[in-house]
């Protein structure tokens, strides 16, 4: 690389689709960790409250404040891991259910409004090369 554009041109564009999807949960009453947890369990299921962390990406100090957001709007139950007691699952209550039933069609459709001026092959490639600087950005000994 001669200069930094690369840098550049990735974190603003990163900043710009971060900026499309908080407006987009904001205006189901979400914030984008609330959505992030709430999606994590509408497409895996019932995790524990590390794997919902390393999934949704925030500090374990934000989550509680998250989860006790969502437990106390019933969209989601916290109970005490049947295997591990130091452990909670979270799963979506019928209301959680409920409410991603209708609010994630829409949602998809807005993030893929962002991604329509990539072809197919153009996204494919574009993930193949977010992922390489990804793995060479998490094995770098930069210092």
């Amino acid at each position: 690389m001669r200069n930094l554009k690369t840098v550049t041109v990735l974190f603003r564009a990163k900043n710009s689709f971060e900026n499309i999807i908080k407006k987009d949960v904001l205006s189901y009453g979400l914030n984008p960790s609330e959505f992030g947890t709430l999606e994590a369990l509408y497409h895996k299921g019932n995790l524990s409250v590390q794997e919902v962390t390393e999934k949704v990406l925030i500090a374990n100090s934000s989550m509680t404040y998250v989860l006790d957001n969502l437990v106390k709007r019933g969209l989601i139950t916290r109970e005490q891991s049947l295997k591990d007691k130091r452990s909670f699952v979270l799963s979506l209550t019928q209301n959680g259910i409920d409410k991603m039933n209708q609010i994630y069609p829409t949602h998809e459709i807005n993030m893929k409004k962002v991604l329509a001026v990539l072809t197919a092959e153009e996204e494919l490639e574009l993930q193949r090369l977010l992922k390489k600087i990804g793995k060479a950005a998490s094995a770098c000994t930069c210092k």
